[in-house]
């Protein structure tokens, strides 16, 4: 049944529906031309679309996370959102070995969506504060099956911190789809008169089709960081922001994949040039733990960060993979007894994903028996500490790994 709208903020209209276990659709309208649909099961999230530029979102992840699948980089996906989920449902069907791809291809999407909302809602607080987003859900429309879950609070917990991140940048003004044109190349060639190679990669990067998003994932650089490099060259004057063309929906599946090739090789030159805008952060060791307590996480945390390191949390092991593969650590603390996903299992799958291989993984758990330390070896872990979370044993791990020095 299609409910009336009302005029609740997102957290408000997402908290209701996880509390009510809703299973359906709902459709967040900003304008005319911007409206979104996020999509639930059982308080769930697990799809979004919608927003100013569904198709550039669906090719671009799909070409980072799942370049082999091809036939489906062209769908109408302003017209049904929810056919991205269920091409992604099916070919989970045939290929279980995809599932880590597909998952960060669907937290991706929800982040970035989400981000999108909370920017739009700010915008209309600030401007045009007798405006507000309007919000109507369906119920009649929902999915049968799901293959994933997302926590609604952990996923709208994230997504807040990168937009309040945002902020604190300064970025507000900018939105992450925008993309950057070169407006005087005369001027910006003067301006890099000492470094040809920059105004020579910059030309070629900057052709008036990707977005921030796309040129930061493709380029493997923070979003923010990079915004923050055009932006200096927008002040000036010398470049601008534009929004996504319509023309961008009919691009061929040839273009994409030769943009991508062509932002591969400028990414290699590109990085020298950026480090002084990334985040000094980069630098310092990042430790992910993943435990259901939140009791640990704060204990893991205190002990961790007090010593100068990096520390993340994940607390539902079903959103751990996707995390992984965005956040890429240097060492992954991972409870035992979980629900869903056990630490074994869950250990074993990170051992399968190339780019996870080498990261020591260090099981933390109550079971200290000979049993437990063999399985754990078996599945690919690299060390075992018993719980209750100790200190020194925390830091001996670190020291172990050269994450800290003693």
């Amino acid at each position: 049944m299609l409910e009336q709208k009302n005029s609740f903020g997102l957290a408000s209209q997402l908290h209701q529906l996880q509390s009510r276990l809703f299973r359906g659709r709902l459709d967040i309208e900003a304008s005319k031309e911007v409206k979104w649909s996020l999509y639930f099961y059982l308080g769930r999230l697990i799809w979004a679309g919608g927003g100013v530029c569904p198709l550039e979102r669906w090719q671009r992840l799909l070409n980072h996370y799942c370049p082999e699948i091809s036939q489906w980089k062209e769908i109408n996906l302003a017209t049904a959102p929810f056919d991205g989920y269920l091409i992604l449902s099916n070919i989970l069907k045939q290929d279980m070995r995809k599932r880590s791809q597909i998952i960060s291809v669907v937290q991706d999407a929800l982040s970035e969506v989400l981000f999108d909302i909370l920017q739009y809602q700010d915008r209309l607080e600030d401007k045009q504060p007798n405006l507000q987003l309007s919000f109507n859900y369906d119920d009649r429309d929902y999915p049968k099956t799901a293959f994933n879950l997302a926590r609604i609070d952990q996923t709208l917990t994230e997504a807040t911190q990168q937009w309040e991140l945002w902020q604190q940048r300064q970025l507000t003004p900018y939105s992450p789809n925008l993309v950057p044109i070169i407006q005087q190349p005369e001027r910006l060639q003067q301006n890099l008169a000492n470094s040809r190679d920059e105004y020579r990669i910059l030309t070629k990067l900057v052709d008036g089709k990707r977005t921030l998003r796309s040129l930061a994932l493709e380029l493997k650089q923070p979003l923010p960081s990079l915004t923050l490099f055009f932006v200096q060259y927008v002040n000036s004057g010398m470049m601008s922001f534009v929004e996504v063309q319509k023309t961008r929906e009919n691009d061929s599946e040839n273009n994409a994949k030769n943009a991508l090739e062509k932002s591969r090789q400028i990414g290699l030159l590109l990085s020298g040039n950026l480090s002084a805008y990334q985040s000094p952060e980069a630098s310092i060791p990042l430790v992910v733990c993943i435990d259901d307590s939140p009791t640990v996480c704060t204990q893991m945390k205190q002990i961790i960060t007090s010593e100068g390191c990096r520390f993340f949390e994940i607390q539902d092991p079903v959103t751990a993979i996707p995390k992984l593969l965005k956040i890429k650590p240097d060492l992954i603390f991972l409870d035992l007894l979980m629900p869903v996903v056990n630490g074994y299992e869950l250990c074993a799958q990170i051992r399968r994903i190339s780019k996870a291989k080498d990261i020591p993984i260090v099981i933390l758990t109550g079971q200290d028996g000979l049993i437990d330390r063999v399985r754990t070896k078996i599945v690919g872990a690299s060390d075992f500490i018993s719980k209750p979370v100790n200190q020194k044993r925390v830091l001996s791990i670190l020291y172990k790994y050269a994450l800290i020095k003693p």
